[in-house]
């Protein structure tokens, strides 16, 4: 007899797990559903990219008009290729150091299709 109630013992364990990975599981899905719902309605309303973009540092704290900039001084210029079109940019932003002055470079470079010209110099 000791061993019959060591099997049901071993079985009810089996049917304790069971039934707590289904209610996991089930918690697990109903916390997915509302951020799919939150997802695609990103993906539905959000605004549309616009090809034209390239960030500018105008009225950031990265602006060399502000006198607070910084000493380095980074400018990147080439173009882009937007639909049939060819688009000039440049763009200039101040920094305190000369690592972010770079990562500004690194940044702008990549909205541009041809990068003509991007340094940091200390102004």
């Amino acid at each position: 007899m000791p061993a019959s109630s060591f099997s049901l013992r071993k079985s009810g364990s089996m049917a304790g797990r069971a039934a707590a990975l289904a209610l996991a599981a089930a918690l697990a899905l109903s916390q997915t559903v509302p951020a799919q719902a939150s997802f695609i309605g990103d993906l539905l309303f959000a605004p549309t990219y616009d090809e034209d973009y390239v960030p500018s540092t105008y009225g950031s704290r990265a602006d060399c008009r502000n006198p607070a900039a910084g000493p380095w001084r980074g400018i990147v210029g080439g173009r882009k290729s937007v639909d049939l079109r060819t688009i000039q940019f440049s763009r200039e932003g101040c920094f305190q150091t000369e690592a972010e002055c770079r990562a500004f470079l690194n940044h702008i470079s990549g909205y541009l299709t041809l990068v003509f010209t991007a340094q940091c110099s200390r102004r």
